[in-house]
């Protein structure tokens, strides 16, 4: 090769590294967030723990389990990180992790009268257990928050500011349980770079005893409501994500009624909401890929000692994962990636893809999805055997 040969291939070696670099520098930025449904850690999960809530009833049948699975159950051997299971590394490798915290957090004795079911931890586990899995954000907008009265509702929200988790729908004063949650992508700080800002707000439409609770966020389908909620969502500046993390529905009911809908295209169209965060329902529901945006309707149960459903499978979950990128300034959602899941001895377990359980899960999506008039498709499963719902640029493909 003689001297101009060379130098011509050093400059093109040299240009299309440059090249490569600039591809590299002006890629767009991704982030995941990952939501659970219902994360219930009172009850038997509590008196699991070393430090519980004295409930002699909850303490002997938690001591059942034990004597069955002491490998699992044993003092010792069911520890802060356990209640996430096999899950952990999928929740601590999220860029943000947003969960329903269907629990009071308190050792106030006296519950909620005429309720069928009241659920309460031991403030003590509150942070061992949302650290381990790296939980940036907790909803109270739902039908447990208020489970042990006013005074429990106080520690909870006390006890969540101690452990400096993120939180919304409920609070010591209305505006503290209307308020969003402020977080930020990435949550670590960048010198180089300013964060992009990303609120959560919550509410839930049950139960309709707790309206008279200035610090709990209850909503309705009124049209008196889409006005309130336009006005506090709306906001300025807009942050670069809007979520709404919202309690509604029945329990074990597949679809969403026609309200329901209603309000979360209504979420979207005026209010500027880019994923809605739904759970209530206690099974999965189907998801609806609507103007862009992401609705998940009900993302089931995640862990709790619930009794199981047959017909519902309300042992069935899953870890739904949204990944954002930049997109003009601000932060658009890219795809879903749900991660089947089953409540397993307490614990969440990730389903293998080859899993009859996860084989039901996926098509039970895809045909509840189906319905709401967004095509999910399954041939091709990502590499942790997740089921990969395509956001960005309208319906779903693989």
């Amino acid at each position: 090769m003689d001297q101009l040969d060379s130098n011509l291939s050093h400059s093109t070696s040299d240009l299309a590294s440059n090249k490569a670099a600039d591809i590299q520098m002006s890629s767009p930025k991704t982030f995941t967030i990952s939501f659970t449904g219902d994360v219930m850690l009172g009850r038997l999960l509590d008196q699991l723990m070393p430090e519980h809530v004295i409930n002699e009833r909850d303490e002997r049948i938690a001591g059942t389990f034990k004597k069955a699975h002491p490998t699992l159950l044993a003092k010792g051997n069911y520890t802060p990180a356990s209640p996430w299971g096999t899950a952990l590394p999928l929740l601590q490798s999220s860029d943000l992790t947003c969960i329903n915290l269907e629990t009071s957090v308190t050792t106030f004795p006296t519950p909620w009268p005429g309720k069928a079911f009241n659920y309460r931890m031991h403030p003590a586990n509150l942070a061992p257990i949302l650290h381990s899995a790296a939980v940036d954000y907790a909803s109270l907008a739902n039908n447990h928050t208020l489970d042990f009265g006013i005074p429990g509702l106080i520690e909870t929200v006390q006890t969540l500011q101690q452990a400096q988790i993120a939180f919304a729908g409920a609070g010591s004063t209305a505006i503290e349980a209307r308020r969003p949650a402020i977080l930020h992508l990435p949550s670590s700080s960048d010198p180089d770079k300013e964060p992009y800002t990303v609120h959560i707000y919550s509410a839930s439409d049950h139960p309709r005893d707790w309206s008279r609770i200035s610090g709990f966020h209850l909503f309705d389908y009124t049209r008196e409501t889409r006005t309130r909620l336009r006005d506090m969502l709306v906001s300025s500046p807009a942050p670069a994500l809007k979520i709404f993390s919202v309690h509604w529905g029945p329990n074990y009911a597949w679809q969403p009624d026609r309200r329901i809908r209603s309000l979360a295209h209504f979420l979207i169209d005026e209010c500027g909401v880019d994923i809605v965060h739904g759970h209530s329902s206690h099974h999965v529901q189907g998801v609806e890929v609507y103007k862009g945006r992401l609705i998940i309707y009900g993302c089931g149960d995640f862990v709790d000692d619930y009794a199981l459903n047959e017909e519902y499978r309300n042992d069935l979950g899953a870890l739904w994962r949204v990944v954002v990128s930049e997109r003009g300034g601000g932060l658009g959602v890219e795809r879903l990636e749900i991660v089947p899941t089953r409540v397993e001895r307490f614990r969440a377990k990730v389903l293998d893809s080859t899993d009859e359980d996860h084989v039901w899960v996926r098509r039970r999506i895809r045909g509840l999805s189906a319905e709401l008039g967004t095509t999910v498709r399954f041939q091709q499963l990502g590499s942790e055997g997740e089921i990969v719902v395509q956001v960005a640029g309208g319906e779903p493909t693989d």
